[in-house]
């Protein structure tokens, strides 16, 4: 008998850790990726360069683009060789500058939606042991007949971990960001449709006058003429009397 209870003991406390190890699991599986949202946006000019991407979800957006390619690049290796004796502003500018020397690693790649969006979910927060650096270039441009860029976006280069920024907009909380929002720009301006003419109608012929009718005189315009036509005769054998009386007096 005590050797069953012995055995249930056991039995439950092994469950119990079993339970606690692959909580532990998933919890560490959750925790140890992030979701990167890319929000693709034409600007009529260059954007003002004090404005950075906060990570923040932005309301004010501008016109969207559709069908732009975007590649991350895991640059966490190479980051941190180049940020020793130096600031993180200085390495990301030098990345951004010579980008092609780092798109070695690819990550995730994809195209814009309608609405301009691309989401690349569940990134490795690290990478060898460390925090993990991603490099996001433009790698596929938008249709030329729909978009006319002059500029195409700047690479980004994101150094985990993200904080949200506090709401003086200078200073970053303490808590960890889940899901970040990118917004790189495009300068340009949107193709607008040539309007097809359309083909003038052809004239309508116009129409033949129609001839007038022949009408016949109704009855009481005839007897109105006869009585006309008698009275000058009358009147006329009048006028030829009197002259012929006359000539014989």
């Amino acid at each position: 008998m005590k050797n069953k209870s012995l055995f249930i003991k056991i039995t439950l406390l092994l469950s119990t850790l079993l339970v606690g190890i692959f909580t532990g699991q998933q919890a560490f599986a959750d925790d140890g990726t992030i979701d990167i949202v890319i929000h693709k946006q034409l600007w009529d000019q260059a954007p003002d360069a004090t404005i950075q991407n906060t990570g923040a979800a932005d309301q004010d957006t501008k016109d969207s683009i559709e069908g732009v390619g975007f590649t991350i690049y895991d640059i966490t290796e190479d980051y941190y060789k180049l940020v020793k004796g130096s600031d993180e502003t200085t390495t990301i500018r030098m990345i951004q500058e010579n980008v092609a020397d780092y798109q070695k690693i690819i990550r995730e790649q994809g195209l814009t939606d309608e609405k301009g969006t691309i989401k690349f979910i569940q990134l490795p927060k690290s990478s060898g042991g460390k925090n993990a650096v991603y490099l996001i270039v433009e790698t596929v441009l938008p249709d030329p007949e729909k978009v006319k860029v002059e500029k195409a976006a700047e690479p980004l280069v994101v150094a985990l971990p993200v904080y949200e920024m506090s709401t003086d907009g200078k200073t970053y909380t303490d808590k960890e960001l889940a899901t970040v929002h990118l917004y790189p720009k495009n300068v340009g301006t949107i193709v607008e449709k040539p309007v097809t003419p359309t083909k003038p109608k052809k004239p309508s012929k116009p129409k033949k006058p129609s001839k007038p009718k022949k009408r016949l005189p109704q009855t009481g315009e005839a007897k109105s003429f006869l009585g006309i036509l008698g009275i000058l005769l009358i009147g006329t054998a009048i006028i030829l009397w009197r002259k012929h009386s006359v000539r014989n007096n």
